[in-house]
């Protein structure tokens, strides 16, 4: 639906679909990260829209964990946490090539501007403590298994190689956060 509205939009306003503003989340999906991803947790294999919805929460995790970055003192802890952000964009760029495998549909990774997940977002976080880092941590851990869910679902070998790929940057982010959370006791 909503590409047939951006589709005619374009063709009557003259538009590049980058001009448009804020996208939308599908239908069928909770308006916040967690409410979605938890939908996303339900399923057993991923169809056009969960890839859409799971790529816009990949590419806000970038955001994220740049906010939770700028929440720590220590320079190493800083990068690693930056690093896991922008793994966390690249998620989505995978995300959106598996759409194109699955469906041959042309899409576009959010920008931050964008992105209605970060629009719904806290403004501030809780302080960035160990205690919150090991959520991050086992959030990681649960993000790779998921992957791991989709990738057994996946119709075609390469898309399954792909999400298991997504699935060990996961845990490669929880192993980061681990290593912050040393530096923040150490």
């Amino acid at each position: 639906m909503i590409h047939a509205v951006v589709k005619t939009a374009r063709v009557f306003f003259g538009l590049k679909c980058e001009e448009f503003a804020m996208m939308t989340i599908p239908d069928g999906y909770p308006s916040d990260s967690a409410g979605a991803f938890a939908v996303l947790g339900s399923r057993s294999k991923l169809g056009p829209d969960d890839l859409k919805v799971l790529a816009m929460i990949e590419a806000a995790g970038e955001a994220f964990y740049f906010q939770v970055a700028d929440g720590v003192q220590d320079p190493r802890a800083k990068e690693l946490l930056r690093q896991n952000g922008r793994e966390e964009r690249g998620h989505a760029y995978r995300l959106v090539k598996i759409l194109r495998l699955q469906t041959g549909e042309e899409w576009t990774v959010p920008s931050a501007e964008d992105n209605p997940f970060l629009s719904s977002a806290p403004a501030t976080l809780p302080a960035v403590t160990p205690e919150f880092i090991a959520l991050l941590e086992q959030g990681e851990a649960d993000g790779d298994r998921l992957y791991q869910v989709w990738a057994d679902g996946a119709p075609d070998p390469e898309i399954a190689k792909l999400l298991r790929l997504n699935g060990r940057e996961e845990s490669r982010h929880g192993e980061r956060d681990a290593e912050v959370i040393r530096y923040l006791t150490g």
